[in-house]
């Protein structure tokens, strides 16, 4: 691929996630409240609780299915089709099976989830019919899982962000008609969820048929071995997403047993901004994911060690925005979007939860390098290890505290502290070495932004002390202010002139796919 048509599809696709990313957010910051409203928030939570029950599900099934996308392109871009079948057929059998066994617990969790689950007798009926409906959804998605790849493996991530997007707005008409005139019941989330589902699959399998004509799914291409290789590389996965659940998600319980019910609150309002940021990052790093499996197929190095040093940077250039923000007005933040609570106590929190954002939004797209290269393992036993060691830590240290704010901080900030030494030492030095590079390649990037941050945020606090704005405009119009510094420091500070040059081109192929 030329390096323009490279810059216009990497312009391309990032537009078209962040767009993606911009409609389903918003989509459900303005559904949420309004569905809240006609539900009550008993009936809404049970909504979340499936979720629950349904990602516990999904460590098993990425086992299997989070590498496909991987060989599947590796064999596409280096002509083997026939070993690019064998994944494909092989995948759809054995998620069919998957799917099968899975049914019976679904089943019977619906079927007696009020002899386990405290369920309003008024609203079981709605209930059971809502798990049911998301339940076959999520089963439904595993079955089909397979089509979903057509798009990464040629580097199409604009049709699978176009297709997210329609079914985005696909999911808010059918809830907004059903709330406006019919009689509110839970279950029409789990209508909208499986009537998206239905349109989300019908476009994988023809996105299929057009991007990979050379797959062809025959009885004759399945083979054990492929899943056994696919579940050998998978499984790793399986073990990073407990880590992540030990990580992320324990903290609010923890809080609720060991502080009271009133801290977890502060600390879950404290943590929507960083994680909602830190999402924003992983999207945008996943858009380079799809050249560099192909680069890597194709044994080029070099042009993958110039990918990732960009991706680096790009991703750098913008990393002090938010935090510069956060920093300098993550009160005003919290006072306007949450009125009454402790705007300062919520601030001090996000800030703990983000002291490894300077070094871990940059480096996000490193995590990529470990499934490229089919080296999860040591990444997935060093998330478990970081994991375990954070929880013993928090209870040792939580024995110390004496107030409610200081075990707040504790919970919140022991997971950052081992996010720092991740992100410091083991995420760029075993990022380098998968690739054969020097252990020292993406450290000169991350400590530039370091220096770059320092003045954005010095130029943010100015901004705050001459505005003073108390208002959603005049907190868009200071962050923004902010953005332009950050992007005008950081353009000649992190990039060199052939990577302004590769940036220009990206941004000429936005416009001119546009």
């Amino acid at each position: 691929m030329k390096e323009e048509s490279r810059g216009k599809r990497l312009a391309i696709n990032m537009a078209a996630q962040v767009i993606s990313f911009a409609v389903s957010t918003g989509i459900s910051f303005f559904l949420t409240p309004f569905i809240v409203e006609k539900l009550g928030r008993e009936a809404y939570g049970f909504v979340g609780l499936a979720n629950d029950f349904i990602g516990y599900a999904q460590i098993l099934v990425t086992a299997l299915n989070s590498m496909a996308a991987r060989f599947i392109t590796i064999s596409i871009h280096r002509e083997e089709y026939d070993t690019a079948n064998e994944y494909f057929t092989s995948l759809i059998i054995a998620n069919a099976i998957i799917t099968a066994v899975l049914t019976v617990p679904a089943v019977l969790v619906v079927l007696f989830m009020d002899r386990f689950l405290n369920v309003p007798a008024a609203i079981l009926g709605d209930v059971r019919l809502l798990w049911t409906l998301l339940f076959a959804t999520s089963l439904g998605g595993v079955a089909a899982s397979v089509y979903g790849n057509a798009t990464y493996v040629r580097n199409r991530l604009d049709l699978s962000s176009r297709r997210t997007i329609e079914s985005e707005l696909l999911r808010a008409a059918i809830l907004l008609a059903a709330f406006l005139f019919l009689e509110p019941h839970v279950y029409y989330l789990g209508v909208s969820a499986f009537l998206c589902f239905l349109y989300r699959t019908a476009a994988n399998i023809r996105y299929t048929h057009m991007l990979l004509p050379e797959v062809k799914v025959k009885k004759s291409y399945f083979r054990w071995g492929r899943i056994r290789e696919l579940v050998s590389a998978g499984i790793w996965n399986s073990f990073t997403r407990v880590g992540s659940v030990l990580s992320n998600e324990l903290d609010l319980l923890i809080t609720n047993v060991l502080v009271g019910a009133d801290a977890m609150g502060s600390v879950s309002l404290a943590k929507n901004l960083p994680v909602l940021i830190q999402s924003v990052f992983a999207m945008l790093a996943s858009v380079f994911m799809p050249q560099l499996n192909i680069s890597y197929a194709k044994g080029e190095n070099e042009d993958m060690r110039a990918q990732l040093i960009f991706a680096i940077k790009l991703l750098g250039m913008i990393a002090c925005i938010p935090v510069a923000c956060v920093y300098a007005f993550g009160d005003t933040f919290f006072s306007l979007w949450v009125p009454g609570q402790d705007a300062r106590l919520l601030q001090g929190l996000a800030i703990v939860t983000m002291l490894a954002a300077p070094l871990n939004y940059p480096l996000e797209p490193l995590w990529n390098v470990f499934t490229v290269t089919n080296k999860i393992k040591q990444s997935s036993i060093y998330l478990i290890v970081n994991s375990f060691l954070t929880i013993g830590v928090v209870f040792v240290a939580l024995q110390f505290a004496k107030t409610d704010m200081a075990k707040m901080y504790i919970i919140v900030g022991t997971s950052s502290v081992f996010s720092v030494i991740r992100g410091a030492t083991f995420l760029p030095l075993y990022g380098a070495k998968c690739l054969h590079m020097k252990l020292t390649t993406f450290y000169g990037p991350v400590l530039k932004n370091m220096a770059t941050l320092a003045v954005v945020s010095a130029a943010a606090f100015a901004l705050r002390s001459a505005l003073h704005v108390h208002t959603w405009l005049g907190l868009v119009v200071e962050c923004a202010a902010v953005g332009v510094t950050a992007l005008g420091v950081n353009y000649f500070v992190l990039l060199s002139r052939e990577e302004r040059a590769m940036l220009h081109e990206t941004v000429k192929g936005w416009f001119k796919k546009a």
